[in-house]
């Protein structure tokens, strides 16, 4: 009987590194819960660096290309992806999505799906003078892929705008969120007597300028709100410095932490009253999907993406979009300490599970395959 069952679908994640990102991650979570049965996944990165690598489950193989560009690695990715002979190849982010597709002509057995979580005008501000190239290679390879996924509407109503593209191919799928994973964590702070009178605030991301950061330490200059209260940013990046000299000039040393990298942190999601979103864009932040799983509410930026579809599907308050920093500031005078040793109820909202997710995602790969 075994003899005359279909062997398993190969399908090839494709990721530029490893680094702690919330499209990595996703992409991982949704090779972790493939199918064995059905599915044989392997993972190949452009690059060896990253802190990700324990999120991969140790049955699932990898192979790292030790290259520094993308564009420069196209020769290898070739090879190897020829090699592997994958019946689906996954890949996810616009730069790594265009030098795949660019080689799809090239491996016709092959089905791409390339997934797309930033809206585009973000690339044409943040490259202004690009922004003809990278519209040109929207439009020309896009179009390509046998499917393309976002976990936002955002994405595709800025392709029909922005683009004039519009496809048969866009397919949305949430991010999946391992609730299970996230709230087995233990390693919550201590809670002593001056935590009952002061609000913890957290925030997670690469210290860059698109999360906001720098924008939040100004408002919070003279803020003084209705409680003692305390920051934790955790992450790290290339406005480190900048943000250590802001923190410094507004005299908030005390007051605004930047924790650097945090492998595990949702017991410090778990234990913080409410989680900050100052976002200048995203696409559909997963730290807020975690820190909903973790129990903890967020006040976010209208800017932040598809922040709008997750507060519509979580229960009224959970999620607190503002306008500008002042509306922030007057949301953040609203939470009180509610110090905690342990997870409270979980706010995610059931579309994003990872059982709905995986579902999902195995219902793309038949239509892809069949």
């Amino acid at each position: 009987m075994r003899e005359n069952m279909q062997p398993p679908v190969k399908v090839l994640f494709v990721l530029p590194s490893l680094m702690s990102g919330g499209a990595e991650r996703v992409l991982i979570t949704l090779m972790n819960g493939l199918d064995r049965k059905k599915y044989t996944p392997t993972l190949l990165t452009v690059q060896n660096k990253g802190e990700l690598d324990s999120l991969i489950e140790k049955n699932i193989h990898v192979e790292k290309l030790n290259k520094f560009s993308i564009i420069r690695s196209l020769p290898w990715l070739f090879k190897t992806i020829n090699e592997q002979k994958p019946d689906v190849v996954i890949s996810t982010m616009a730069h790594m999505n265009f030098a795949v597709l660019l080689l799809k002509p090239f491996l016709p057995k092959a089905r791409f799906i390339v997934r797309e979580a930033i809206t585009p005008s973000f690339f044409f501000q943040k490259y202004k003078w690009r922004r003809p190239v990278i519209k040109m290679l929207y439009k020309f390879l896009y179009p390509r892929a046998d499917i393309i996924l976002s976990p936002t509407q955002r994405v595709f109503d800025e392709f029909r705008q922005n683009l004039g593209f519009e496809s048969q191919k866009f397919t949305h799928l949430p991010n999946p969120v391992d609730l299970e994973h996230i709230r087995a964590a233990q390693d919550f702070p201590e809670v002593d007597e001056s935590r009952k009178h002061c609000v913890h605030f957290i925030a997670a991301g690469r210290l860059e300028p698109q999360k906001g950061y720098d924008r939040l330490i100004e408002a919070l200059a003279n803020w003084k709100g209705k409680h003692e209260w305390q920051l934790t940013i955790l992450g790290e990046g290339g406005q480190r410095q900048a943000l250590e000299a802001l923190i410094s000039k507004h005299g908030l040393t005390d007051k605004v932490i930047l924790k650097g990298l945090v492998k595990n942190p949702y017991g410090q999601f778990g234990a913080a009253d409410c989680f900050l979103l100052p976002s200048r864009y995203e696409g559909l932040p997963n730290v807020v999907l975690e820190s909903l799983a973790c129990g903890a509410p967020v006040i976010a930026t209208q800017e932040s993406g598809g922040i709008d579809e997750i507060a519509k599907a979580a229960d009224k308050g959970s999620v607190r979009i503002v306008q500008d920093m002042d509306a922030f500031l007057k949301a953040m005078e609203e939470v009180a300490p509610m110090p905690t040793a342990c997870f409270r109820p979980s706010l995610l909202p059931e579309i994003y599970s990872k059982p709905n997710i995986a579902k999902a995602f195995d219902e793309v790969l038949t239509q892809v395959t069949s």
